[in-house]
């Protein structure tokens, strides 16, 4: 007997509450609505690294008393974009302050990405974090990707269609527009944010939708002393595991400045990691991730 998947329908890239919406099946079993495509022609890993934090979110009895702490995510089979994603979620712990939860990704039965994830409820303590540099151009007094299609020079048409689609809502400013085409140190730093549709969006929300925003710049920072460094006709790439530890609230609809480096990349893998402070430069978040990094073969 053969059994017919229910639809799923692709993102128009407007909404990324929309996106992260889930159908609720059963106690801690839930179902996307929407999927998003990658440049491989694979779904986004931002997409289910999002939904699957908020697949565990809504495990937590009082999210807002107790937000998430840190994630550890592995991707471990590209997704398929015409299927809907199944997040089954394991309740493995719930003590005084933390909550520990399971998340596997299934598609077709079988696992994609699989993440343990933590939630803390807050208490007094020790409080430092790494200061934002200081001199940065504001973003105001920079171009977004979309006005820098029209305006950097010697860009592939390729990138610059990618540029000026309207696939996402993140409105992305770089600090060095020329090292996101050209090989150089490996170091990216952009100020990034999404749009008021997400201003009402609870502190949960928020903390999802950071998930989703932090694996949009690690990957070709471990790219970018070798060659062009983003997925490219010449170039593969794919999110392997992914951490990240969220520090202090955070409002995705101001801006947030993702400052990127790579201390390796070897054996086909490349290590990077970021910094993320707000615009009033308080250190919200950070992350790291492991990417494979191969040469198409053509």
């Amino acid at each position: 007997m053969t059994i017919t998947p229910p639809s799923v329908l692709s993102w128009d890239g407007r909404s990324t509450p929309d996106l992260l919406a889930l159908e609720q099946l059963d106690r801690d079993l839930f179902r996307n609505r929407l999927n998003q495509r990658n440049a491989n022609g694979a779904l986004f890993g931002g997409q289910v690294l999002a939904q699957a934090l908020t697949a565990a979110t809504h495990s937590v009895e009082d999210s807002a008393a107790r937000p998430v702490h840190s994630l550890h995510g592995y991707f471990l089979r590209a997704g398929r974009c015409h299927l809907p994603v199944i997040y089954q979620v394991d309740r493995t712990r719930d003590g005084g302050r933390f909550s520990t939860r399971r998340v596997i990704a299934l598609q077709d039965g079988q696992p994609i990405f699989h993440m343990e994830c933590g939630f803390h409820a807050p208490e007094d303590g020790f409080d430092h974090a790494a200061p934002i540099h200081s001199g940065l151009p504001h973003p105001d007094s920079l171009q977004s990707l979309a006005e820098l299609a029209d305006t950097l020079p010697n860009l592939p048409d390729w990138v610059r269609d990618r540029w000026k689609s309207q696939e996402t809502p993140v409105i992305a400013k770089p600090l060095d527009p020329p090292g996101l085409i050209t090989p150089g140190a490996p170091r990216r730093r952009v100020w990034v944010k999404l749009p008021a549709l997400a201003a009402a969006a609870s502190a949960s929300e928020q903390a999802c939708m950071l998930a989703y925003l932090s694996d949009y710049w690690l990957a070709g920072t471990a790219a970018n002393p070798h060659t062009l460094p983003m997925a490219s006709p010449d170039l593969f790439m794919a999110s392997i595991d992914h951490a990240m530890w969220f520090h202090r609230p955070v409002d995705v609809t101001d801006w947030l400045l993702f400052d990127c480096d790579s201390p390796s990349a070897q054996a086909g893998r490349g290590l990077s990691r970021a910094l993320i402070h707000d615009i009033h430069g308080r250190l919200v978040a950070s992350t790291a991730q492991e990417s494979l990094m191969r040469a198409r073969r053509l």
